[in-house]
């Protein structure tokens, strides 16, 4: 059987992205520009320096750019996503979860996320 993936879709089309982004582009975005309490900046920082340390980011530039990631289920990642996505709903972000079995040609995997190409080869 294979593994459950999950990702947080943000409905908002933000300047700067062609394209439906996730949780942690649109948190960078509302880092960089949004008018943000002191306190909830602190808590964004505190979360996004959190991934820095426990999420690889593999380098761009070895993954395709139509590949989307996708984190399983099960990862001890998906808790502080929450989190992440609930500071974006403060600031009247919409934010979908989206769970998959399939989510296309695998391009990267490691052991909390893959990058896969969706069927069709768009994003």
């Amino acid at each position: 059987m294979q593994a459950c993936l999950i990702r947080f879709v943000v409905h908002q089309k933000l300047p700067g992205f062609s394209r439906q982004v996730g949780l942690f582009s649109a948190a960078g975005y509302l880092r960089d520009q949004g008018e943000l309490d002191p306190r909830d900046r602190a808590r964004l920082d505190r979360t996004l320096s959190w991934f820095s340390e426990y999420l690889y980011a593999p380098p761009a530039d070895e993954i395709p750019s139509q590949a989307i990631f996708w984190y399983y289920q099960d990862s001890p990642l998906v808790r502080p996503m929450w989190a992440l996505a609930n500071i974006l709903k403060e600031y009247n972000f919409s934010i979908e979860l989206i769970k998959t079995n399939f989510a296309g040609l695998i391009v990267y995997k490691d052991e909390h996320q893959v990058a896969a190409i969706p069927r069709g080869g768009k994003r």
